[in-house]
């Protein structure tokens, strides 16, 4: 790729500073609009076909660091050696005098439309597609994942509704079987401490009639009326 794409080669060789429009890649040099038109005109780049510098600019660098010429020889490449994969010069013929050589024309043409790069746009279109369902099968799990996250939050919402509703009834049977056994411990109490009131009495009076006794009955009563009190 030139080391600077923004102004036209040509121009800069003219010492003229002009932003380019537009890139050849045969002659691998960016062009303004008025020097385009001086290479249509041009018998030895009329053929040339140059395109806007911005879809130049949109190619990947593999690709616009690949050399059109010779790096030894500084000449286009016009022949093509196949058992080295290697575009040559018609200098380096010498070097490949025993190889597979053909014209750079015969390994070019129709490139676009062969087999081998329609094969490489279909497995591309391919995994596009297989990334496309993979990005959907993901974001499906996504969606499943919340929906099972929310199901099983209700779930254990409804769970803890329904524990907390039978501690609920569990304490208000406790609390009721809790109150009937105070009830019947109460009433056992009192009729123990009814029984015991009467006994209170009971030997209350015996007291009081044993201190009468004593003050005032006589010897014989006291003997015989012991007994009865015994």
């Amino acid at each position: 790729m030139a080391s600077n794409t923004s102004i036209c080669g040509i121009c800069f060789l003219r010492q003229i500073t002009k932003p380019s429009k537009h890139w050849c890649l045969e002659c691998e040099e960016a062009l303004c609009d008025e020097c385009k038109e001086h290479h249509k005109l041009l018998k030895v780049t009329r053929s040339h076909e140059p395109i806007p510098i911005s879809n130049y600019r949109s190619l990947p660098s593999f690709i616009t660091d690949i050399q059109q010429s010779c790096i030894y020889h500084n000449e286009q490449y016009q022949q093509y050696c196949a058992e080295h994969a290697l575009p040559i010069c018609f200098k380096c013929i010498n070097d490949h005098r025993k190889c597979n050589v053909t014209t750079i024309e015969n390994v070019t043409i129709s490139v676009k439309t062969s087999g081998q790069f329609l094969d490489l746009e279909s497995r591309l279109d391919d995994l596009v597609q297989n990334i496309d369902k993979v990005k959907k099968n993901r974001k499906a799990n996504f969606t499943d994942i919340e929906e099972m996250k929310t199901r099983h939050v209700k779930e254990m919402k409804q769970i803890r509704y329904e524990i907390n509703k039978h501690l609920d009834n569990l304490e208000k049977q406790m609390i009721k079987d809790l109150e009937e056994k105070e009830c019947q411990c109460k009433e056992r109490i009192e009729k123990v401490l009814s029984s015991v009131k009467e006994k209170e009495t009971m030997i209350n009076q015996c007291q009081a009639n044993f201190l009468s006794i004593k003050q005032h009955a006589s010897d014989l009563q006291t003997f015989l009326g012991m007994r009865k009190l015994s």
